[in-house]
């Protein structure tokens, strides 16, 4: 159960997600506070531009200054800024100031409501588990690619990839089976 104060390294190794509040105490959303370092930032490094078809995100920018992109618009923001990304649209940022960037964000369910195929910050737990445990690749520091897709197959509506990258998800997921990863590590066989 992932409560408020977590703090998770994730979606990448030199980023931080505090969990400000979860669906329990606030009709169905999460809200949480993302920190990444100059130049980083979801959906620039890593896993690359993506998609939430279980989710709406609302971003505010609380300090630092980021590039934005949602669908085809990109624009540069700061402090107090917003962005609503409906579900389904691809969107990232980039951290282009020169300290951290610091973005609150709610995760919205989309109906029918909280689940888990569109549990983002649990599919960021898993994630940052595998890293506190050293799971990773050491040339990225994020787990193996194979793992990742085995992964995200138990959460199809938190995060896909357009394009290529997403293309390659469902052979990748076949490697890492064949290699013993699970959608939830640790266990003997997939949900």
């Amino acid at each position: 159960m992932i409560r408020p104060g977590a703090v998770l390294t994730a979606p990448h190794p030199t980023e931080t997600v505090e969990i400000l509040s979860t669906p329990n105490e606030t009709q169905g959303r999460y809200r949480v506070r993302l920190t990444a370092p100059p130049g980083g930032g979801p959906g620039i490094k890593g896993l690359g531009p993506h998609r939430h078809s279980g989710l709406i995100e609302q971003f505010r920018c609380i300090s630092g200054a980021m590039r934005i992109r949602v669908g085809r618009d990109v624009r540069d923001q700061g402090p107090g800024a917003d962005a609503t990304v409906p579900a389904g649209t691809i969107h990232g940022f980039l951290n282009i100031g020169d300290g951290p960037l610091v973005v609150d964000v709610d995760l919205v369910f989309t109906d029918p409501g909280p689940r888990r195929s569109a549990d983002l910050v649990e599919f960021w737990a898993i994630v940052d588990r595998l890293i506190r445990d050293r799971q990773t690749d050491a040339r990225t520091g994020m787990p193996p690619l194979p793992q990742l897709a085995v992964l995200l197959r138990s959460y199809p509506e938190a995060f896909t990839q357009p394009g290529l990258p997403g293309l390659l998800m469902g052979p990748l997921a076949i490697v890492g089976w064949l290699r013993g990863y699970r959608s939830i590590p640790g266990r003997p066989s997939d949900e």
